[in-house]
């Protein structure tokens, strides 16, 4: 009985070992297909802690498979640099030249997004609490703040989602993070506007 072939399936399958385990995790499909699950992707994983933990937000974006963009697409500057998620629905990090990171998601259901953002925020370590919030923008979206400090540095997360009834187009949700100094009204308890 000639043996050869057994001995070159097994070679075979020992060599491929090393380099199945290398391959890169398998994409996350249930965030392609779901607006939540899409935003809290780009939320937490890439624009959280590219701010809030000083990381390149870059390295982060392309960890998570998204894909460099031209700043046109989400209406940025040429000094702003552009991420998207492969999603059905458009999901974007965007990295801001001023230093902050916005998280866009185009179209979904808004309060499933903001309770999403508020409790991926809140779960956060650095301990944030609720600041303004409220209607903006002539009542076509809702915002809230949410701060925390870091020694001396102020961390700034908001919540912008549409409000019922918003015009078509309205993005579903934005939320950016940010590092500021000193006090801000906007990390007060209450209403966005007086």
């Amino acid at each position: 009985m000639d043996r050869r072939p057994w001995i070159a399936a097994g070679l075979t399958s020992l060599l491929a070992a090393p380099a199945f385990a290398q391959m890169p995790p398998k994409p996350p499909w249930g965030e392609l297909v779901d607006p939540v699950k899409a935003g809290q992707l780009v939320l937490r994983d890439v624009c959280l802690p590219g701010i809030l933990e000083a990381k390149p937000i870059e390295p982060l974006a392309l960890e998570r498979r998204l894909v460099k963009m031209s700043p046109k697409a989400v209406q940025a500057g040429p000094n702003d640099k552009v991420w998207r998620l492969g999603s059905i629905t458009q999901v974007y990090a965007v990295a801001w030249a001023d230093g902050s990171c916005s998280t866009y998601v185009n179209t979904g259901p808004s309060d499933m997004l903001r309770q999403m953002a508020e409790t991926t925020i809140l779960a956060r370590p650095e301990g944030f609490t609720r600041g303004r919030s409220g209607p903006e923008g002539g009542g076509r979206v809702d915002r809230t703040v949410y701060c925390a400090m870091a020694g001396d540095t102020r961390l700034v997360v908001s919540i912008t989602t549409a409000a019922k009834g918003a015009p078509r187009g309205t993005r579903a949700l934005s939320s950016t993070a940010y590092r500021a100094q000193g006090p801000s009204p906007l990390c007060a308890a209450g209403p966005t506007a007086p």
